[in-house]
């Protein structure tokens, strides 16, 4: 049985999660994924370059709308050597590009994280949350803690908790998760942690297939599935997404 769970209730008046490689817009995921979320708990804990807290996070939220920003981007290429095997066309090459891109912004977006790692890690994200200056996405985007508790989750028959009224808010399921229970989303496969090249490229080599739901309200009530599912104090499933032994 799991041991307590770190609850963290985030308020942002905006946000970005961004996709990568959208093109032409800097597009946003609905939730943060994984990567961004445990980026955010290391710098808590205060974490170095090379270290790593082993840990799994369920995530839940919601947001009332969506707005279009236009921002100017300055991009400059880096240096090549001689030795780069990386052809230049000196006519059309341009070392900084100069031009306008659109930004999804996600409008008061609402977030419930559960976070399972060892008790320690969980003590220390607790003590240290209120003293970190660090954001959930990029930078400018401020964050309010509305609640950070620990609790007891508990399991219960999901065919008892489909007939009950779920909370109004959208999360991401596993996909193993959401075939079990035959819940259909949105999929996504999300980064979950990296390792540096030589070169300092961060480069992403475990990626999670995820269902996005909007809300718990979109599953199945015609899927009579023998499983428990664990919730929260607030009714809401956990499924917790991140390194294996801190998955169940």
């Amino acid at each position: 049985m799991l041991n307590s769970l770190l609850k963290i209730k985030i308020y942002q008046p905006f946000a970005n999660f961004r996709k990568p490689f959208s093109y032409g817009i800097v597009d946003s995921y609905p939730l943060p994924p994984p990567s961004t979320v445990k980026g955010w708990l290391h710098n808590i804990l205060g974490a170095r370059e090379g270290k790593y807290y082993k840990m799994a996070m369920s995530i839940c939220g919601k947001f009332n709308s969506v707005v279009y920003d236009i921002q100017r981007i300055i991009k400059f290429d880096r240096l090549r050597g001689e030795n780069d095997n990386v052809p230049v066309v000196k006519e059309v090459s341009a070392r900084v590009v100069n031009g306008i891109i659109y930004v999804t912004n996600l409008v008061d977006v609402q977030l419930c994280i559960h976070v399972n790692a060892e008790r320690d890690v969980l003590e220390k994200i607790y003590k240290n949350i209120f003293d970190s200056y660090w954001g959930l996405g990029r930078k400018e985007d401020l964050m309010r803690i509305d609640e950070i508790k620990f609790f007891e989750p508990r399991k219960v028959e999901y065919r008892k908790y489909i007939k009950k009224r779920p909370p109004e808010i959208g999360m991401y399921l596993k996909s193993s998760t959401a075939e079990t229970l035959m819940i259909d989303g949105i999929r996504f496969r999300l980064n979950n942690r990296y390792e540096k090249t030589k070169d300092g490229l961060r480069i992403f080599t475990d990626k999670k297939d995820v269902v996005f739901i909007e809300t718990l309200e979109q599953l199945n009530p015609m899927a009579m599935v023998d499983k428990e599912v664990m919730v929260d104090d607030e009714n809401i499933i956990i499924d917790l997404i991140g390194d294996e032994e801190y998955e169940n």
